[in-house]
């Protein structure tokens, strides 16, 4: 089996309570199997505590959807009381993902996660993979699918060579990777209120959302009033929208081999980075924090809005597949 994984994966370390917005609030935490057995075997207080705050496979949050084992400092009482090795499945992973073409096995870190996100544009030049050794096992294809996936991957890394390829202008890139043509800054939306009416339609994940989307629609309007349209917030330096996009290709774009909507899943990574950059500032939800700051909150705004959710996957790349 050939592992791949981007050039910062190796970097990551969680930030635990030093994270401005921890993974332990805000999500439903499934329990595997194999920890909820291990959990039922804990002795003494703690063991205790752990099966009083299990239900239905989960863990039931507190209010604000906080954790029950997230003390006040924003850290786990599970690792601090039991170890690393404790952690069920989701909170050991998170936000690593993978996925396996055969015997192709690709990992990687969701930018759901500041300091993955951070990560991510803080590398120089475009993104580069690497590749090595595992003892995972593979997923049996046939020939045929064989094929297929090989030749799949063959697009997605002509992609990559074009964003990445320093000869061209970033727009000459654009167009030869996306195949948009013309002067639409905003492709593959017509325009800006385009843009955002594919954002509302998607179902919220909470009122964060919900607020970003107001003031979205807020600036979206003030500029209809006045006349003014909207522009690039200047957030993302070239070298930063070539990682993103390249980024955003690598975790999607190969899933055609078992969803389809090839076209939908390229078009997506476009869509991505036009939210990003079009409403960096009402996405992040903060006018008084440093750039860096801003630009990250935003891409983790639209991340956890779009890519945990099959369905608003779906939606989003059907609407784009054409």
């Amino acid at each position: 089996m050939i592992l791949r994984k981007p050039d910062f994966f190796d970097s990551f370390k969680c930030t635990a309570s030093r994270c401005s917005d921890t993974c332990c609030v805000g999500w439903e935490i499934d329990i595997d199997e194999g920890s909820r057995e291990a959990y039922r075997k804990v002795a003494g207080s703690f063991g205790e505590k752990l099966r009083d705050n299990i239900e239905d496979g989960h863990f039931k949050l507190l209010p604000r959807d906080r954790c029950p084992f997230l003390d006040r400092d924003n850290l786990c009482e599970i690792y601090m009381n039991l170890g690393e090795g404790a952690l069920c499945d989701i909170c050991r992973e998170h936000p690593r993902f993978v996925e396996v073409y055969g015997d192709i096995m690709e990992r990687g870190l969701g930018l759901c996660c500041e300091e993955a996100t951070r990560l991510l544009f803080a590398g120089k030049g475009p993104l580069t993979f690497t590749s090595e050794e595992c003892d995972e096992p593979e997923d049996e294809l046939d020939d045929d699918d064989r094929e297929v996936r090989d030749e799949v991957l063959f697009q997605r890394e002509q992609i990559f060579k074009i964003l990445a390829d320093g000869s061209l202008t970033f727009r000459e890139r654009l167009h030869r990777a996306f195949g948009i043509s013309g002067d639409n800054a905003f492709a593959p939306s017509a325009d800006a209120r385009e843009l955002y009416e594919l954002l509302a339609n998607t179902e919220s994940f909470g009122p964060a959302w919900d607020e970003a989307l107001k003031r979205i629609k807020a600036r979206l309007d003030s500029a209809e009033n006045s006349e003014q349209g909207i522009e690039d917030e200047g957030f993302f330096d070239e070298s930063e929208s070539v990682r993103l996009l390249a980024y955003l290709i690598y975790r999607h774009y190969a899933k055609c081999l078992f969803e389809g909507r090839e076209h939908g899943k390229l078009m997506f990574a476009l869509f991505f980075w036009n939210a990003a950059r079009f409403f960096t500032r009402e996405l992040a939800g903060s006018t008084s924090a440093d750039a860096q700051t801003i630009k990250i909150n935003a891409v983790k705004m639209l991340s956890k809005q779009l890519e945990y959710a099959e369905e608003i996957m779906e939606f989003v790349e059907i609407s784009l597949d054409d």
